[in-house]
């Protein structure tokens, strides 16, 4: 299932964004992208989202954007600094060059300029997780939503299922007095003298039973049930999925029953509401 969520903090030292974003996935792919003076807190930030979303392709940028100067450049090591600029003083005096030409490549020097490697604050990184719990907040309550309408959508396709199951009916009955008809006509060109009207009756039984559909219909009807109740739980993607299975099987058995133009026709149209079900479900946790 698809989420969003985006949240800002702004505080006297810097600012804080966080986004979460997540593509429907069968498992938990999980990158993260953080300012690198944080990315020692990443296992633990992985482990507290990892708690918090179950699946998906989930994308988590951490933006900060710091006020201070001192916190915004890069610092100058001054040792080394003061090293070169003694060295540069020297050449100066040997060579008579002024020490304003050789101070202007000093900032080239390596390792003049590096990154400050201090590990920022515990309390900077509690303001982080909460705006990191309100982006989530938000991401959770945008799947909420999605959630609710895509549930919607499976309600109104099983319950159509569930519609053309009872159009079913009144072809049913059509049809077995169709059967019955036909074999009683192909049954007067025989000779009624050789037919043994006691065994007759039983093949005939048996043949109307080869195409009954009762316990079919019933079973479809209980499965589409359940799976009206199910869909209103939390995390019922497998569960659906199985039903749905279930309810291929008995429609496939119908099918295979029917021997009817037009219930074929409605168990086409039954198959072809089941694979939309399935479909959705895949976007189901």
């Amino acid at each position: 299932m698809t989420g969003f969520g985006l949240a800002e903090l702004d505080t006297e030292k810097f600012t804080i964004k966080v986004e979460i974003k997540s593509l429907n996935s069968k498992f938990l792919e999980m990158n993260l992208r953080m300012p690198r003076q944080w990315q020692h807190k990443e296992l633990e930030l992985r482990k507290e989202l990892t708690k918090l979303i179950e699946r998906g392709t989930a994308q988590v940028n951490l933006n900060i954007s710091y006020k201070m100067v001192q916190d915004k450049v890069m610092p100058v090591n001054q040792e080394v600094a003061a090293y070169y600029l003694a060295e540069i003083k020297k050449m100066s005096i040997g060579t008579g060059w002024a020490p304003e030409q050789l101070l202007n490549n000093v900032f080239t020097i390596p390792n003049i300029i590096q990154a400050n490697e201090d590990t920022p604050g515990d309390d900077d990184w509690k303001e982080i997780l909460k705006v990191v719990q309100l982006a989530y907040t938000e991401f959770d309550q945008f799947r909420c939503d999605e959630g609710n309408m895509l549930a919607g959508e499976l309600k109104k396709m099983c319950r159509s299922v569930a519609e053309k199951l009872d159009e079913l009916t009144p072809f049913e009955e059509e049809r077995i007095s169709t059967v019955k008809e036909r074999i009683l006509k192909d049954l007067q060109t025989l000779n009624q003298e050789q037919m043994d009207k006691n065994r007759f009756e039983q093949e005939l039984i048996y043949y109307i039973e080869k195409l009954d559909i009762s316990e079919e219909k019933t079973r479809l009807k209980q499965h589409c049930d359940y799976f009206l109740e199910t869909v209103d739980t939390a995390s019922s993607g497998k569960k659906l999925n199985f039903i749905a299975q279930e309810m291929g099987r008995e429609i496939n058995t119908i099918g295979s029953k029917s021997n009817h133009h037009l219930m074929q026709r409605r168990v086409v149209e039954m198959k072809d509401e089941l694979e939309k079900i399935k479909e959705q479900i895949n976007n189901v946790l």
